[in-house]
């Protein structure tokens, strides 16, 4: 049985992940890119071989909730056909507890022949119905940003907000080399209202091998502008965290045939269940690493966080060597119906 390790960050002061635009959400990719970087600045060689072996799942770096004494943990609505406006079902975010709740209708729906189908009712709560296929409506309440079922909604309606993330700016100026003037230019970033949490997974000596990286990345920061003082986060292990959050995370996790709902990006292949799959496309791309040694990510095609992916067969890590001397892997931590 594999052992996970969840913890929370808190950003100091945002960050900046992308290309050409900020992206709200720091992938596992990026995370595990500046793991293994931080591995081999501190000789940690057997942590290094175990990452590029694919040995330790990652998620994304997703919201988390502070409700009181606990923290929920928080991903975004499953990337399901929607009626109306997608934007305003897809930019909500779930609960664990709820998101397990609703993989499982999604999973009998699929096995029944329907499609699961999302929409706004009247009063505001979120639908979710199995077009083509006799079964019961699932109904979401809906609080701040939260879709819940209505008792937990309630429950966590003092602490929900309406906006998890706000976008930062910074002013800068760099020297024009011809004419010595001053050109103004800003950055963006996003900023995080709530902490953040990530989960690993793996063997105990590889998820124990990611922490303590993490513990010198928090550091360094994640993600561009570090030297300004972006991305540097401090981490905190599971303190406070939701026992029944923490339990589906346990029981749950991990690639299985069927129904899975990805917390990364993952690239597709000959083992995906294309009909039974509902994923929104991610293209990675750009340039990355530090100033003195920057190289070209190569154009990637990946299935976002939140993909609801219908496995044939259980995939295998991937990990691509770009030129440069660089590493990008695709190893997720997922949750199967």
């Amino acid at each position: 049985m594999a052992y996970i390790g969840v913890a929370t960050l808190s950003f100091e002061k945002g960050y900046h992940v992308g290309w050409r635009e900020a992206r709200r959400i720091i992938d596992h990719t990026t995370l595990l890119r500046a793991l293994l970087h931080v591995a081999h600045l501190t000789g940690s060689g057997e942590c290094a071989e175990k990452l590029l072996k694919g040995g330790l799942e990652a998620s994304a770096l997703l919201p988390a909730l502070p409700a009181g004494k606990e923290v929920r943990l928080l991903a975004p609505f499953p990337g399901i056909p929607c009626l109306g406006k997608a934007a305003r079902i897809r930019g909500l975010y779930l609960t664990i507890t709820t998101l397990r709740e609703l993989l499982a209708y999604i999973s009998q729906c699929l096995q029944r022949g329907g499609t699961p189908v999302a929409r706004e009712s009247k009063l505001g709560s979120v639908i979710v119905d199995c077009t083509g296929a006799p079964a019961q409506s699932l109904e979401l309440a809906r609080s701040g940003s939260l879709a819940c079922f209505n008792d937990e909604c309630k429950a966590l309606a003092p602490y929900a907000l309406e906006e998890l993330y706000v976008m930062v700016a910074e002013y800068r100026n760099r020297i024009d080399r011809m004419s010595g003037a001053a050109d103004l230019f800003e950055t963006y970033g996003y900023k995080p209202l709530t902490p953040h949490w990530l989960v690993l997974r793996g063997d105990r000596d590889a998820v124990e091998c990611g922490f303590a990286l993490l513990e010198i990345l928090q550091r360094f920061g994640l993600g561009g502008l570090r030297s300004r003082g972006w991305g540097r986060f401090k981490l905190s292990r599971e303190v406070g965290i939701n026992p029944g959050d923490h339990e589906v995370l346990a029981t749950s996790s991990g690639w299985r045939r069927g129904v899975n709902y990805t917390l990364g990006l993952m690239t597709p292949g000959k083992w995906v269940d294309l009909e039974r799959t509902f994923a929104t496309r991610e293209v990675v791309m750009g340039r990355s690493g530090p100033s003195n040694n920057e190289y070209k990510l190569p154009v990637v095609y990946a299935m976002d966080v939140g993909s609801i992916v219908s496995a044939r067969e259980i995939p295998s890590p991937r990990v691509l060597s770009p030129a440069g001397g660089a590493v990008m892997i695709f190893n997720p931590v997922v949750v199967h119906a």
